[in-house]
């Protein structure tokens, strides 16, 4: 695992239940041209090579994949959409703690 993708983890980790206690939800517009919600259940779990997030499945929820494996180096549920999707996540949490 990578120092910098851990680091983000942990801010990520940090961040969340100050979202989870929010009366608005974290939301995004990457992908997407509608608002996209950005809801994690749980923190973000490193278990060797494999980071897991679990969001709530909304129906306009994002739709992060639940495993990534940080040794493979593209594709679904690789390091590079790993780093994507984990700038999502930060960039929406930012923003919803910033408008509080």
């Amino acid at each position: 695992m990578r120092k910098a993708i851990q680091n983000r983890i942990d801010e990520i980790n940090k961040m969340l239940p100050i979202v989870n206690n929010a009366s608005d939800y974290a939301t995004t517009m990457a992908d997407s041209t509608y608002e996209s919600y950005v809801i994690l259940t749980k923190p973000i779990e490193v278990k060797n090579q494999f980071v897991y997030i679990h969001e709530d499945k909304t129906y306009h929820g994002y739709g992060f994949d639940k495993r990534y494996n940080v040794n493979k180096e593209d594709g679904f549920g690789s390091l590079g959409q790993l780093k994507y999707d984990l700038s999502i996540i930060k960039r929406a949490f930012n923003k919803l703690i910033k408008k509080q």
